[in-house]
């Protein structure tokens, strides 16, 4: 009879569930992780494919564009591009897509991204690439960090744990720049994207990831509005050689596996102004360009 029992309490109890972000403990109770504050549910979604997540970063500044590219960039893996397809794994990855679709449909573009980590959304795709011989399958996992939240980490290192954890596990990053901005205000641009690349060289050395293989992440950066932006999207390497010749030879240096991109969502956009005089840009017409290459090439190099 106590054996019977004791077998009950084993089978019943569940296993622990462990923060895919940080590896701290969590209870089936818990909505995020006490440590990072990572969503319960990206933990589960993962731990239920019974599969190794492949941490793919979208970071950059504040204004890149990360929102927008990542939620189209959701809305094209579903629909298959570039020998790649998607499937979300859980309703809340669909919720980043929905969000953008939405807004662009609408002929605006989504609001900021809160600094609030709890507030940020976050996607799990199974992607299928089909380019090779073999079709080799990534659980895609990618946060919606604020550009802002980037910032001040990078400030203030362990201000954002999520980021700081994240960073340690990701096999690439997808690093964007708003085109306009490096054009314009080249050297700001470039000595953030420094301090970025330095940040990652730092924490991925404390990060368990050095101690399984000794690779550096591959790096990605890509040039995004590029529709407002003709030198950008004619030539990204010349565009971020005249532009970013600090991470040029950063990258060259630190990262081997590292290539330049130029993207953009919409076909055509325009600043408009409202009654009281604020500017806003408004797009025409969705019209995506360059947003699924940069995945392909991190996932073929990660």
């Amino acid at each position: 009879m106590a054996a019977t029992e004791t077998y009950k309490s084993a089978v019943d109890r569940p296993e622990a569930l462990h923060c895919i972000c940080c590896d701290a403990s969590m209870t089936d109770s818990d909505s995020y992780c006490h440590e990072c504050h990572t969503p319960a549910e990206i933990t589960r979604s993962v731990a239920n494919r019974g599969a190794n997540p492949h941490f793919i970063s979208v970071v950059g500044p504040s204004n890149a564009g990360k929102t927008v590219f990542l939620g189209l960039l959701l809305d094209m893996l579903c629909g298959g591009a570039r020998n790649l397809k998607g499937v979300p794994n859980g309703a809340f990855s669909i919720g980043l897509q929905e969000q953008v679709v939405s807004a662009l449909e609408e002929r605006r573009f989504p609001k900021k991204t809160p600094n609030e980590s709890d507030l940020w959304k976050w996607l799990h795709c199974v992607v299928t690439d089909s380019s090779g011989r073999r079709a080799k399958q990534v659980d895609f996992v990618a946060p919606d960090f604020a550009g802002e939240a980037i910032a001040m980490e990078l400030e203030q290192p362990g201000t954002y744990p999520a980021v700081s954890h994240i960073i340690e596990r990701s096999a690439a990053f997808l690093l964007l720049c708003d085109s306009i901005e490096v054009r314009d205000n080249g050297a700001r641009e470039d000595l953030f994207a420094m301090k970025l690349g330095s940040y990652i060289r730092q924490q991925q050395q404390l990060g368990e990831i050095t101690k399984s293989r000794d690779l550096t992440p591959a790096i990605a950066v890509v040039f995004t509005k590029s529709d407002t932006c003709a030198e950008a999207a004619a030539d990204p390497n010349r565009f971020m050689a005249n532009n970013m010749p600090r991470f040029m030879d950063y990258c060259q240096n630190n990262f081997p596996r590292h290539a330049v991109f130029s993207a953009s969502v919409v076909g055509a956009s325009a600043m408009l102004s409202n009654d009281v005089g604020a500017l806003a840009r408004v797009p025409f017409h969705i019209q995506p360009r360059g947003v699924i290459e940069p995945l392909h090439w991190a996932i073929q190099n990660s």
